[in-house]
């Protein structure tokens, strides 16, 4: 994966002793009071029960579980009065895990034929659960163990009889410092005005960092020691920008913050001001900026950054948190929701791309040594086609309801793409037959992100409506390095030869067909890299909203023949740190000022 840590080249130019390194979740700058989250620990009592005393603990488990409920259901009764709707799906998934018998009929089990207390019980069957979890190769699903972590305090708390709440002394105005915030406390930091927040841990797709950019709060997440080095009390700087947190700032970092802070507003201000402009270049090329979603409370984000469309909804949070799949109504009322949401542009939703293991089905699948290269995505999908089928028949049925493109993952052959058309064209029959409505004009495409896909790209073309490029696993596949390693982070590298190259093969395939072909991976949201992309020719870029503003600026400064330009040079070159250094080079002389405004960088 590439260091998230990376740096802006705004803000100050050396790194004070006083600063705390960590991962942007949110951008923005605030000052102001920490106040921080201090989760007392449970005692975990452990203990042999006998046949008896069971029936006793596995009662007590139960109404642990029923207060559990009740918490939940109060914690988002509240958020309603403060606006909270669009967050309440979040905690949706609480509701389906206190219900699921992966959590209560396997603790109960435990208790039975362990002869074991409740708290024992529960403790070793969450650990069980975080593991799968764990082992997942997507950083995002690797962060929902927050979920269990939440969950399980929560029935542990009530079975020792001890409960807190965090938020009853919080300041307005306060900096939330924590080791980390699960959904529900993410969500519930809503009703207090706070400023910003900093955890120990948490990635770019984790609850905390996707709800403070839907309320636009500055975070950074992955802060390591910041609750040992921070007091409730002591005044921070969060630098969403760059991934920093300043610690008891001078006078004179306050300063040079906060006319950070206001240029930073001022340059957003600009950028929001051109939103409702289109993405065309001076030269009048044309290229849509679209949005990559994972959950509906970006939807207003989405529409408040000037996007173009939905070009990836990523579905799989509709399988996470359950032991039993979605039902066709769950997800037809969830992509109805979305569509008329988003109409009358387009959405682009993706069929799930999970691994075996991590979805609840009728053949019970164990954690894959390498799961990048195992059961997942479409393969997972052939092998467990009712779940597939019910997918596709809720997507076509929510189609009435908006402009649907449907996107097929990991398609690595022909054979491959037609045997999942065969599928979408069994359940087109028996919609018809059962007198269903549904749009018979839904585009089908598939993600490029494996480079078999690239290299019979002509083939796959004559059969799709459109190609969405996946740069994150085509650069992990194509350059042999695994994203989550921190040992070989340094080579992945987007301007790399064979990279780029595969991409201008995917798109003169796409284009030579007269179909149409975006980019839907972080490469698409880079400053550094858009002109690169709109050199090749592409359709769309998709990519977090918040990134959107200054796409379209950059794109809107530019000539489309001098972004071709410097595709084709850059293509002439040998290696990825002659590309970069060649790139950073034009572009300061393409964007001249705009090139420092805009934070460029490899």
């Amino acid at each position: 994966m590439k260091d998230e840590r990376k740096k802006s080249k705004r803000g100050p130019a050396r790194t004070p002793a006083n600063q705390l390194e960590g991962i942007t979740a949110s951008p923005g700058i605030c000052v102001g009071e920490a106040f921080v989250l201090e989760k007392t620990s449970i005692h975990l009592p452990r203990y042999w029960v006998n046949n008896k005393e069971t029936h006793n603990e596995i009662a007590r488990f139960n109404q642990a579980i029923q207060k559990a409920r009740q918490e939940v259901d109060l914690i988002k009764e509240k958020l309603c009065k403060f606006e909270g709707k669009e967050q309440l799906h979040i905690l949706e998934a609480y509701g389906l895990i206190l219900q699921d018998e992966m959590l209560t009929q396997n603790t109960i089990q435990s208790i039975k034929s362990e002869h074991i207390n409740a708290e024992w019980a529960l403790y070793k069957n969450l650990e069980k659960i975080k593991d799968v979890f764990r082992n997942v190769d997507e950083s995002h699903f690797r962060e929902r163990t927050s979920d269990f972590n939440y969950i399980g305090e929560r029935i542990l708390s009530h079975l020792v009889g001890k409960s807190e709440d965090l938020f009853k002394n919080i300041p307005a105005q306060s900096i939330i410092v924590a080791h980390d915030l699960s959904p529900a406390e993410a969500s519930q930091l809503m009703k207090f005005k706070i400023r910003g927040i900093v955890t120990e841990i948490g990635g770019k797709t984790s609850h905390t960092a996707i709800i403070s950019r839907a309320l636009e709060i500055p975070a950074v997440v992955g802060c390591a020691g910041v609750t040992e080095k921070v007091k409730s009390g002591d005044r921070l700087i969060i630098d969403g920008f760059n991934g920093a947190v300043l610690l008891k700032p001078t006078a004179k970092q306050e300063k040079e913050y906060e006319l950070h802070r206001q240029h930073e507003n001022a340059l957003q201000k600009i950028l929001l001001k051109d939103i409702h402009l289109p993405a065309t270049t001076p030269d009048g090329h044309r290229i849509r900026l679209a949005a990559n979603m994972e959950l509906t409370e970006e939807i207003h984000s989405i529409k408040e950054h000037g996007a173009e469309g939905i070009g990836l909804y990523r579905t799989e949070f509709l399988f996470l948190n359950r032991k039993q799949p979605p039902t066709e109504e769950e997800h037809f009322e969830n992509y109805k929701k979305v569509l008329k949401s988003i109409y009358p542009n387009y959405t682009t939703i993706r069929t799930l791309d999970l691994g075996g293991d991590k979805v609840g089905t009728s053949h019970p699948y164990e954690p894959e040594i390498n799961p990048a290269l195992g059961l997942r995505a479409i393969r997972l999908c052939f092998k467990e086609k009712q779940l597939f089928r019910t997918q596709v028949r809720a997507m076509l049925r929510a189609s009435v309801y908006g402009k649907l493109k449907i996107l097929l993952p990991m398609i690595s052959d022909i054979e491959e793409l037609r045997k999942a058309k065969s599928i979408f064209d069994d359940v087109k029959e028996d919609l018809v037959k059962e007198k269903i409505d549904f749009d018979p004009r839904v585009k089908l495409g598939i993600m490029i992100e494996v480079p078999s896909a690239v290299m019979v790209a002509d083939e796959l073309a004559r059969e799709v409506d459109f190609f969405s490029i996946g740069t994150n696993d085509l650069i992990q596949y194509t350059l042999a390095i695994d994203r989550a390693n921190e040992n070989v982070a340094y080579l992945y590298r987007p301007l790399h030869p064979a990279v780029l190259r595969m991409l201008e093969m995917a798109v003169d395939a796409a284009h030579r067909e007269q179909i149409e072909v975006s980019v839907c991976g972080e490469m698409a949201s880079e400053p550094m890299y858009i002109l690169i992309l709109m050199g090749f020719g592409l359709d769309e870029l998709s990519m977090n909203a918040l990134s959107i503003p200054k796409a379209k600026k950059i794109i809107r400064s530019v000539d489309y023949t001098a972004a071709r330009a410097l595709m084709e040079k850059t293509l002439l070159l040998k290696t990825a740190s002659e590309m970069n250094s060649f790139v950073r080079k034009e572009l300061s002389q393409l964007l001249g000022d705009q090139f420092k405004e805009y934070s460029l960088q490899p």
